[in-house]
């Protein structure tokens, strides 16, 4: 019976190590691809700027509706720091009253200077348990010392059904902890970052855009799937099960507005186009073929590299033939918590008492009209201090 039981086991690692997630989840989750997410973390230094990326248009990653102004909304990010374990949540200003977490990277450091890191879908938006982490080979590096000169190479492959070959590259905790970002919310001198942007009151650089129909969004994503499966996986265990508990239990935050219009069905909206999938197919090649990025075509067999197309980061939503038809708009909710912003007024937190001041901003003393009606703010206009309205 011990052998049996010890047999499933590795099989069930072994299984949780090659398992792809589901293309949809029938969520509204399905519009923040948490693989990509993992990946701008990696590739973030510190956590101001992963915010920053995340509610970058360029970076083609948030395509979050939540409250269902037809504008996306932006993403704050707050750590809540526990000894060696950051919880650092993503969470959406829904209304002013109101907010919804999306997702939360655990964070663990051990006494060896390991670093596991798991990113955990809020169960609102993702269902229980949606896990995404680092391919971690668990006994990869098992008694070595790590030398800091050295990357230890171990991958497997793995084919898909269409013939595309992925490599999957696995990690060590070592690794991972030595991640920009990890290696900066361990240093002695980081200052706890949270995030002092709240509705109504959001940075110069944010000019919300209006999101994309879903199989737009994953004609883009799909392009990325060698990548994202080639580092990352989505597991069924937690590794700080702890430090899971501790924040559902004492710190997440779920919105009304949001769960009323999630169970009213409102969300289906975004899956009434399937035809704009190839609208996101056609951006990810103007914006990434020509930096010799790979192509998933789709179709057996065929996977290439082509740099004949120029790419550009501004495509989304400004007139395209391509792409005219693939954002959708959805019905308003009547929800009496929804704020209207011609007649509310907008509010003020001190980002002292957040825990951190923005770097470089400075919240102005002259009111602003918030209007949703505003033209756009231009990417190269400046501004003194954090901007209100908008969302």
């Amino acid at each position: 019976m011990l052998f049996v039981w010890i047999l499933n086991m590795i099989s069930f690692q072994t299984f949780a190590q090659t398992k792809q997630a589901p293309d949809s989840l029938g969520l509204p989750g399905d519009n923040l691809n948490l693989y990509a997410v993992m990946k701008l973390f990696q590739e973030s230094e510190t956590l101001e700027g992963f915010e920053k990326k995340l509610n970058t248009e360029s970076s083609k990653v948030n395509n979050l509706d939540l409250n269902g102004d037809d504008k996306i909304d932006y993403i704050r990010v707050i750590d809540n720091v526990d000894g060696k374990v950051h919880n650092i949540v993503m969470q959406v200003p829904v209304t002013e009253k109101e907010n919804q977490d999306v997702a939360v990277f655990i964070v663990e450091k051990n006494d060896k200077g390991e670093v596991q890191i798991q990113l955990v879908g809020d169960e609102d938006l993702y269902g229980k348990d949606y896990i995404i982490e680092p391919n971690y080979t668990d006994n990869a590096g098992k008694g070595e010392t790590p030398n800091p000169g050295y990357t230890k190479t171990s991958s497997t492959k793995q084919v898909d059904e269409n013939g595309n070959t992925t490599i999957i590259n696995n990690y060590t905790a070592y690794e991972t902890a030595a991640w920009p970002v990890v290696t900066y919310i361990y240093t002695p001198s980081y200052v706890v970052w949270v995030s002092p942007w709240h509705y109504w009151y959001y940075p110069p650089y944010w000019n919300p855009w209006r999101p994309w129909f879903w199989h737009h969004y994953y004609g883009y994503h799909y392009h990325w799937h060698h990548h994202y499966y080639g580092h990352y996986h989505h597991p069924f265990y937690y590794r700080s099960p702890g430090a899971r508990t501790v924040y559902y239990g004492q710190r997440r935050a779920s919105s009304i507005t949001y769960n009323s219009r999630r169970q009213a069905g409102e969300f289906k909206a975004t899956y009434a186009h399937p035809e704009t999938r190839k609208d996101g197919s056609a951006l990810y090649k103007k914006d990434n073929v020509a930096k010799g990025e790979r192509v998933n075509s789709g179709e057996k067999g065929n996977s290439t590299n082509n740099s004949n197309s120029k790419a550009n980061n501004n495509a989304r939503g400004n007139g395209s033939k391509n792409e005219g038809n693939s954002t959708y708009k959805e019905k308003p909710s009547n929800n009496s918590n929804k704020v209207n912003p011609s007649t509310s007024k907008p509010h003020y937190n001190n980002p002292k008492s957040q825990g951190q001041k923005p770097s470089g901003v400075k919240p102005s003393n002259k009111p602003v009209s918030p209007s949703r009606s505003a033209p756009r703010q231009s990417s190269g206009s400046k501004s003194s201090g954090g901007k209100k309205g908008g969302r």
